[in-house]
Formats: structure tokens, sequence, C-alpha cells
């Protein structure tokens, strides 16, 4: 049998807001503690990940209809049900138990842990929730649960990662992006994010729901001190959620180095107030020399707007089609259409873009559709422009 846990992770007025549909619903957190219910989630898994968000890669067992890894067994799997059916589920490894693959050591930045004892770092991946259930208290339940088995397990920091689209929301519960970026079979780029799990001030700061589980336990201040003497610049990284609108703005002119009006053709014919509207929980991504932005034919919903840097696009020859600066935005195309990528965009200097997704774009065509509708034009502008140039540029080869 599986065992349960508490689920009362959210406060009252969270269940009161949510929708009539889930305050019908008897949720429930577990711990699977059997192989039939391990196998009940990778199928799960399956449904979630390759039949619904088209997903692949070599963990994909569809002979089977599984999605599982070496490291399953040893690791612990949560899972939420909702009236009894599975509505998600996470999984959490610990270092003790399972030492770090080597392709994890790098994409971690591990060694730079290396000192502390396993049994404080955990890594939880592998979220999967149904999609009936992705706006509800669901992920929430997870992460929540996933937490406090974590710290009570000894744990001080915990590793995951996630696509450009998500960073907001990993660093709205407190992760902080910390590491470079890598590339994943069949999902594309990925950001490493920590979660430090004693820094109550940052967690506080965000009005994280890992606070006040945090609260529950002893702090281990030093935990917080070595992070921050460690990764001092991510430490003091303004996160996007820290910033109100006018602070946000600032930083945006401070790194493009002009008003953002006058620097980002996207938001041609735009106010401020429109743009502020606009750029309402977007965040900003970090990207090192050589990192890959997108991947041809990889699916995506975001589109990036560089900050500082440069980046190259390129056919699957590796040649360079074109290159775009400052002020510029790329991975247009996707973000209208949902569409695979095109081409590869290769990051050709130190870069930080900012991150606009299709949920962000959805969220303000429902409350601003005027906006909305101003953004779209200026994308068409772009659009056109950069059509008018590709064919002047075949007109010339040939």
């Amino acid at each position: 049998m599986d065992k349960a846990i508490d689920s009362t992770t959210e406060a009252p007025e969270a269940v009161a807001k949510a929708e009539p549909a889930e305050r019908r619903a008897q949720f429930q957190v577990h711990v699977a503690g059997n192989d039939l219910e391990r196998r009940r989630l990778y199928e799960f898994r399956y449904k979630v990940l390759v039949q619904e968000l088209g997903l692949g890669g070599p963990n994909v067992d569809s002979e089977r209809r599984m999605v599982r890894d070496q490291r399953d067994q040893r690791a612990q799997h949560l899972f939420v049900t909702a009236d009894g059916e599975i509505a998600g589920c996470l999984r959490l490894v610990t270092a003790e138990r399972t030492p770090p693959t080597e392709d994890m050591r790098i994409a971690y930045d591990l060694d730079a842990f290396q000192d502390l004892p396993p049994k404080r770092l955990t890594f939880s991946d592998r979220l999967a929730v149904a999609e009936a259930w992705r706006s509800s208290r669901v992920p929430a339940l997870l992460t929540a649960a996933a937490f406090k088995l974590a710290r009570s397990s000894g744990a001080r920091f915990d590793f995951t990662h996630c696509p450009p689209a998500l960073i907001g929301l990993y660093e709205k519960m407190g992760y902080r992006a910390y590491s470079g970026n890598f590339l994943q079979s069949e999902v594309g780029l990925q950001v490493p994010m920590i979660l430090v799990m004693d820094d109550i001030a940052h967690l506080t700061s965000l009005n994280s729901p890992f606070a006040q589980l945090a609260l529950q336990y002893k702090l281990d201040q030093a935990t917080t001190a070595w992070f921050h003497k460690t990764f001092p610049e991510v430490a003091h990284r303004p996160i996007k959620a820290l910033r109100d609108e006018k602070r946000f703005w600032e930083y945006l002119t401070k790194r493009l180095h002009q008003n953002p009006l006058h620097g980002i053709p996207l938001f041609d014919g735009l106010t401020y107030t429109e743009a502020s509207r606009f750029l309402k929980d977007a965040t900003t991504l970090a990207l090192r020399e050589g990192d890959m932005l997108v991947r041809e034919g990889e699916l995506g919903e975001e589109m990036f707007v560089l900050l500082s840097g440069t980046v190259e696009v390129r056919d699957g020859a590796d040649r360079t089609l074109t290159s775009f600066g400052k002020g510029q935005a790329v991975g247009e195309i996707a973000y209208l259409a949902a569409t695979p990528r095109s081409a590869d965009i290769v990051v050709t200097e130190d870069t930080e873009v900012l991150v606009l997704t299709q949920a962000l774009f959805e969220r303000l065509l429902a409350r601003e559709p005027a906006i909305a509708a101003k953004i779209l034009f200026s994308l068409s502008l772009i659009l056109c422009e950069r059509l008018r140039a590709t064919t002047q540029r075949l007109t010339a080869q040939g």
C-alpha cells in the first residue's frame, strides 16, 4: 500500500478561490510503496508527457506505454489523487541513496557541492499533471509534499530544471537559476534551478509557499551563508518576482542602455503603462556563449527579446543564416503558432533575454485585448521585414 501524507499545504483562502470542480474534488497526497503503484505512475507519465504533451526521449517505453529510467527504482514517488484517480506525480531522489550521474554533475554544477554530505542534496523532477488539473492545487500539493519529505530527511538543497517558459513560476516558489543551461533530448533548453531550503529571508520576500513549511524545521543559517558566499551573483540577482513594475522597467532600461519603448521594436506603439502590463509575470534568462537557445525541430512556446549580447540563426548544416542583437525578438513564429522551431538559435556571446510565453500572451489577450492587438501588429511588421530581408538575400544568391 502507498503511504498517505499530510496534504494541508495551502491557506484556506486559496481553496476558497478554487474552481467549483476543484472544490468538490477530494485530494490526497501519497508516496508510492510498491512496484505496482510505481508502474501506475510510469504509465501515468506516458499518458501526460507523451500522449498529452507530445514529448519523447530515450526513457519512453512505447511498447509498455511507460516513461521510466534507472533512477526510478530508488526514488521516492509522490502522487496526488483526485477522488481516487491519479491527478499528478513527482519524483524525489536523494544523492545519498542514488549518486548523481556524470551528466547530472555537469548540468547542476555539483562539484561546487562536493564537500557537503550527500543527504543534504535532493533532486525533484518528472513532474506530470493531468491536463484537467494543471490549473488546480495539484502542482502545489506535490511540491509542498516533496519539500516536507526532503527536509525531513535532512536535505538543505533541492535541484530541478525547467524550460525557459517556467522560470518565472519556479522563481516565485523560491528556486533560483544558478548554473549553465543544458539541452535535453526531445525537450530542448533546460534551466538548472536550486532551492535553498533554509533561506527564509528569500522565501518570505517572495511570499513563497515554502516559507511557512521552512519554519516548521530548525533553520540552518550556516547553509544559507555558505550558498551566498559560494554563489554571490546568484544570491543577489534581482529576481523579477522581487521587483515592482517600476523597478523591473528600470532594470530593462539599464540592460538595454535606453528606454525599452525605443529599444525594443516589439513595443512600438505602446505606452509605458501598456508595455508594463504586457510584461506582467515576464522574466529574464542569462545565457552563456555557445548555449543553444532553441533547436531546430523542437516544440516551443517562448519568444525571446535580447537585452544584451548576440545570437545567430543557423540551419541544419550549421551555416549562419542571420544574426540578432540587443532589442530584437527571436522565436516569434513558435510563440504565435506553437509550431516546431525552424532553425537553431545559438548564443554567440554572453547574453540576457526577456522570456515571453504564450501563456503570458493569452492572459493579456483575455484582460487587455487592445494591448494584445498592438503587440500582434508589431509582430506582423517584424515578420514582414524579415521576410523581405530573406527574399532579398535569396535573390542575391541566385
